[in-house]
């Protein structure tokens, strides 16, 4: 018996939380995340997120002093795209070099064009943090020189509570997808591809699963009751989708966040070598394997739509789909990520006289939608799954309560939105794990069984509008592909 600290390092968002016994959250709070800019590119600092949570448990210990001298675990889950060098001490050599910075796209497109398909056909996706330790290699390297392990950002702050020492650095499951580095099925780092590409073996932290304990934290610490054990945690994408029950085969969810992802869960490991467009993970317990895609900081594009043409207070909610029948979107603005196109950019199609800022923010809301549907007929296609397999989606994340976009998605998706109560689904997801470990499914039929997660409302497709959006969504990918060779020729 006993409570849970849970922690959710986002991109920019810190989320903390004392969570009881049973999965009621006794304390929560956000913060927003720092990003910097100089001559090492688009960056975050590893100490700004570990000082944040010690802030943090600092101010539960004032809130939920009594609950939180029974804490028994702590564990962080947090962003999946990015890298951290750091020495035999644990101290930082590089800063955490996040999804964002497009810096290494160069390295990141070498490396796909020489060994994409054999990296997929082992590691499941992108190499991503492969291409960002190449970078750095060949850009940073002294820095490179000194690194004694490339880790993540959930695991710099878990170690470092803890105490742990360079050798004693850990990566799970689920974020070794996006390393290109490793053999998922055989669960190690892959000799031949490191070979290849470029990178020391040795400078790769051990794999572990989600729910194993890496270090404690005396009790004389924080003053609690007992040592606190630390738990290796997992990548926010795979919290979240097992906070929200996307936990069996055929599960399909919307994650609408600063980075727009569709996920499947199924009971396999099945790679996309011959699209290279889906990224396929093990979330370290046995039977949940998630397929997912993403759009590049597709969510972020609203907030950057509405911040540079003061667009906040003139939203409207009764948007005329007719006002932008001709109007298409493309959301890519730092490159495409499923598939790799690092080149694209965004754009706006089909201006004329008719169209207004509201039609062009609805024409934002219909883009998602449209890479969602290209993104399931791969799936569909990946998992030899009928056409008409799905008929409901979970939709969570920021961008959850636009009941607007929800709406279209539906329609152009042809499937029910579901949009579960508003709760941190990456901190429900670490619950899950440090108390039920690999039962995180009988841990997630408790939480329904005590109304702490329950359906907020169901939206249905509306029949006309699913018949206006069935040619446009197709005119849509006609779009992209012409655009694919436009792009690569102005931005190689």
């Amino acid at each position: 018996m006993g409570n849970f600290l849970c922690f959710d390092l986002g991109t920019t968002k810190i989320k903390s939380a004392l969570v009881d016994f049973n999965g009621h959250i006794i304390y929560s709070s956000e913060e927003k995340s720092k990003t910097y800019n100089d001559n090492k590119g688009v960056y975050q600092n590893p100490e700004d997120y570990f000082n944040n949570v010690l802030e943090a448990i600092d101010k539960i210990k004032k809130e939920a002093k009594f609950e939180f001298m029974d804490v028994d675990c702590f564990i962080c889950s947090g962003q999946m795209g990015g890298v951290l060098g750091i020495d035999k001490n644990w101290n930082v050599i590089f800063p955490w070099s996040y999804s964002v910075d497009t810096g290494y796209n160069r390295y990141l497109s070498n490396i796909e064009e020489k060994f994409g398909k054999e990296i997929r056909k082992k590691s499941g996706g992108t190499p991503t943090i492969a291409g960002k330790i190449l970078w750095i290699k060949n850009e940073f390297p002294q820095e490179y020189e000194k690194v004694s392990k490339f880790i993540n950002l959930m695991s710099y702050v878990s170690g470092r509570i803890c105490g742990l020492k360079g050798n004693d650095a850990f990566i799970d499951y689920s974020c070794l997808t996006m390393t290109g580095l490793a053999n998922i099925k055989e669960g190690r780092w892959d000799k031949d591809i490191c070979k290849k590409i470029g990178c020391d073996i040795n400078k790769l932290p051990k794999i572990v699963r989600l729910y194993e304990v890496v270090g404690y934290i005396n009790k004389n610490v924080f003053d609690t009751k007992k040592d606190i054990k630390v738990l290796a945690g997992c990548g926010d994408q795979v919290s979240g989708f097992l906070g929200a029950g996307i936990i069996n085969d055929g599960d399909i969810v919307d994650v609408s966040g600063t980075y727009v992802v569709l996920g499947y869960c199924t009971n396999k490991y099945i790679s996309d070598t011959e699209d290279k467009i889906i990224h396929s993970i093990y979330s370290g317990i046995s039977d949940i394997y998630y397929q997912i895609a993403i759009v590049s900081v597709g969510g972020y594009t609203y907030k950057w739509f509405i911040e540079h043409f003061s667009y906040g207070k003139k939203l409207k909610r009764n948007f005329k789909l007719e006002k932008a029948k001709d109007l298409y979107f493309i959301p890519h603005f730092g490159g495409r990520i499923s598939p790799t196109q690092t080149y694209f950019k965004g754009a706006f199609i089909g201006i004329d006289w008719k169209h207004d800022l509201d039609s062009f923010y609805l024409s934002m809301l219909e883009a998602n939608g449209y890479e969602f549907n290209y993104l399931l007929e791969i799936i569909k296609k990946n998992n030899g799954l009928d056409s008409d397999i799905f008929n409901k989606i979970i939709v969570i994340g920021g961008g959850s309560e636009n009941k607007v976009e929800n709406q279209i998605k539906a329609n152009i998706l042809n499937l029910k939105y579901i949009k579960p109560n508003k709760l941190p689904f990456e901190i429900i997801g670490n619950f899950l794990v440090a108390k039920y470990r690999k039962d995180v499914k009988k841990g997630y039929n408790e939480l329904l069984k005590n109304r702490i997660v329950w359906k907020e409302y169901i939206l249905e497709p509306e029949h006309e509008k699913v018949k206006f959006y069935d040619k446009k969504k197709k005119k849509y990918i006609k779009i992209i592909n012409k655009l694919d060779e436009l792009f690569q020729e102005i931005n190689y």
